[in-house]
């Protein structure tokens, strides 16, 4: 499947049926391609189906509706038969792949272009359409290690010993270093008092 040549007749197909008789092709070459362990070529093909999903969105959006029901007579003239509307049964279709690529085709074409050549995410009709989520606010790094060195004292037991016991350890220069780094540290703890 070259890629670029599936590009451009996707842009081609005038009907429902031929882009979705393209559409399965293209997903039967996916799970080919994924069985024998050819990345690229799975890949070309999820962009391949994608866009031919896009298209079909496109398409039925624009068609007209199947009407329910009884269907009307159709007239007998000369002028020949008047077709009604396929409904989504007939076109192979579900309800709501029919919505889902409707939903894809109304992604803007730059949003749609960035989502199928995004090379760390094999690209679907799901991922695209669905809404993304906010990304929660990035918590400062010195804020997050601050708890977390707080966090890693208090699980080792350090607030349980006994800090003269510590202190006997250290060698003078140690404790010299240490006495103003707790200096400061006081200084720092009585401002968030």
């Amino acid at each position: 499947m070259k890629y670029d040549a599936a590009k451009k007749a996707i842009a081609e197909y005038k009907t429902v049926d031929e882009v979705k008789d393209f559409r399965d092709k293209a997903l039967a070459i996916e799970a080919y391609a994924k069985q024998a362990n050819d990345m690229e070529l799975e890949w070309d093909a999820a962009r391949a189906r994608v866009r031919a999903e896009r298209k079909c969105g496109e398409l039925l959006a624009q068609t007209e509706k199947a009407k329910g029901g009884r269907p009307e007579e159709t007239p007998n003239t000369n002028e020949g038969v008047i077709e009604k509307p396929k409904t989504l049964d007939e076109m192979g279709l579900t309800y709501k792949q029919s919505a889902d690529f409707q939903k894809l085709a109304a992604v803007p074409e730059e949003e749609f272009e960035k989502a199928v050549d995004n090379p760390s995410t094999k690209p679907s009709t799901n991922h695209i359409i669905k809404p993304k989520a906010p990304e929660p606010p990035r918590m400062d790094k010195d804020a997050l290690f601050v708890w977390g060195t707080l966090r890693d004292l208090r699980s080792k037991g350090i607030f349980d010993i006994d800090l003269s016991f510590i202190v006997d350890e250290w060698t003078d220069a140690m404790k010299e270093d240490a006495h103003s780094i707790i200096n400061q540290l006081k200084t720092w703890v009585n401002n968030y008092d």
